[in-house]
């Protein structure tokens, strides 16, 4: 039986009903060709719309953890107390302070637009966030330097805390901290040391009447303070720098400049501009702190930048990795780059390869 003849016996009903079929099977048809360019065109916008951030921050991230290897491997001459004040010393501590600033600044671009986070699954978005929370976090969080002054001040002149929360211990340790800079003008901790010796004893005096009062314990004697005057101002001056969140927002704030007519609404200022910003601009430099007069040698208990800046370091490898999962590898950090990052983190971070292991993660645009 042919075709047609098939057609010519076959009843109005039956004839109306395979014409049902047929064009309900066309109509199936254009629509998942339709569906499938449409799906096809919406994968690919939000790739773009991730890459617009993903990729700058990435590359900001990746040379600002270049230049904390160099820094942490004791290669940072310049900025020892004792480093000349010559053209290229100045060049290098300007720009280790600007590639901190420019992560700061793509960090703020991308929130401010917003559009990125369109582009990434919940899961992603999750990953992406936690990593830039903790990139923040290592920039701000310092009451345990406060806690650790405590212990150590309580064991010099055994003062019992007992079974004090850690909460209590911040808490009493700030109070502490207010004592100390009640003594200095210049609200420089480290100057601690420049102060009159009677005036030293007079600080640790009321510091230490502070915590026995707190403590319910009999005060500690003056010729007993007297004898652990120096390694008791050793432990107040201890080093550190904390730029806290809404610092880091502010100087996000300072590097990025409005974009007209194209995919991207911000840009992060290059050096040149940075450097012009740079002095006169109150924010831009409390970055200054976190790298001046730094020395990498000294026992970081004394100056906790060091440790601060080996935490910093495992953040922005953790955050390159949880970008770059985002995004086609060859656009972002070469593997030779990401593995000689990873290499010397898991060198200066104890434990740092097990926990990226737990942290690495699949993605793809589905």
């Amino acid at each position: 039986m042919t075709f047609s003849e098939f057609i010519e016996k076959l009843t109005p009903g039956q004839a109306t009903l395979i014409g049902s079929i047929i064009s309900a099977s066309i109509a199936l048809t254009v629509f998942w060709i339709s569906k499938h360019f449409e799906n096809k065109k919406e994968k690919q916008e939000k790739y773009d719309a991730v890459k617009k951030y993903a990729n700058p921050i990435i590359f900001a991230s990746e040379q600002l953890a270049w230049r904390l290897k160099e820094i942490l491997s004791f290669n940072g001459a310049y900025l020892l107390p004792s480093a000349p004040q010559n053209g290229f010393f100045k060049y290098k501590f300007e720009s280790t302070v600007y590639r901190l600033c420019a992560v700061l600044g793509w960090i703020q671009a991308a929130k401010k637009e917003q559009s990125y986070i369109n582009g990434i699954k919940v899961k992603q978005h999750k990953k992406v966030q936690s990593a830039i929370t903790e990139f923040h976090k290592k920039l701000a969080d310092g009451s345990h330097i406060e806690v650790a002054i405590l212990n150590d001040l309580a064991r010099l002149f055994n003062i019992d805390l007992g079974t004090m929360t850690d909460n209590d211990r911040s808490l009493l340790g700030v109070e502490l901290e207010k004592i100390v800079f009640k003594y200095i003008p210049d609200n420089v901790k480290k100057n601690v040391t420049t102060i009159d010796e009677s005036k030293q004893i007079l600080m640790l005096q009321e510091i230490l009447d502070y915590t026995c009062n707190n403590r319910k314990q009999t005060k500690v004697k003056q010729e007993v303070i007297e004898a652990n005057r120096v390694v008791a101002i050793n432990e107040i001056c201890r080093e550190y720098c904390w730029i806290y969140r809404d610092w880091q927002s502010a100087i996000g704030d300072e590097m990025i400049e409005k974009l007209q007519g194209t995919n991207r609404r911000f840009d992060v200022i290059g050096f040149a501009d940075f450097q012009k910003r740079h002095e006169q601009n109150d924010w831009l430099k409390k970055v200054d702190n976190l790298f001046s007069n730094l020395d990498v040698s000294v026992d970081d208990r004394f100056d906790t930048r060091v440790k601060q800046l080996k935490e910093l370091f495992q953040v922005l490898v953790e955050l390159i990795e949880s970008l770059q999962v985002l995004v086609k590898r060859q656009e972002t950090i070469s593997d030779a780059s990401l593995d000689g990052l990873r290499e010397f983190n898991n060198r200066i971070n104890q434990g740092a390869e097990k926990k990226r292991r737990r942290l690495r993660i699949k993605i793809s645009f589905q």
